[in-house]
């Protein structure tokens, strides 16, 4: 497991940059959901894990800092080629709902003594519940 560490660490140091990392697939995605589902992942696992989905559910479209292509004004601007500004609270959810276990072990992990993961729980979650009032408007 300390292998993943040392890759969720490096991902997540690398995903603090706007460039980089627009191209991370739904399996990418999905494996670090079971990271997280695992009861048994070790904090110092846990943290860049829940770091990394915390980002990609903040790389929404809607939140797109450069200019965006063209397109109607109903739909959300696309962001130009390279842009990591292409995941977003639905794309991170369609992972979540393949691995029933993550909420429960999110939750039950709220009362950690770990401060930092703590935090980045809630403002995950916190995270998800805006992106998801987005959606629903």
């Amino acid at each position: 497991m300390f292998h993943f560490q040392y890759a969720l660490v490096a991902m997540q140091h690398l995903m603090e940059l706007d460039y980089g990392w627009s191209d991370l697939d739904e399996e990418f995605i999905f494996r670090v959901v079971q990271i997280l589902s695992t009861p048994q992942t070790l904090i110092n696992v846990c943290r860049p894990a829940t770091a990394i989905l915390k980002k990609l559910v903040e790389a929404d479209p809607r939140n797109s800092t450069g200019p965006a292509t063209a397109g109607s004004s109903r739909s959300v601007p696309r962001p130009p080629p390279g842009s990591v500004y292409v995941y977003g609270f639905a794309v991170v959810f369609d992972q979540m709902r393949k691995d029933s276990r993550l909420l429960e072990t999110v939750v039950n992990r709220l009362g950690s003594a770990d401060t930092a993961l703590t935090l980045y729980r809630f403002v995950g979650l916190a995270s998800a519940v805006a992106a998801s009032d987005l959606d629903a408007a």
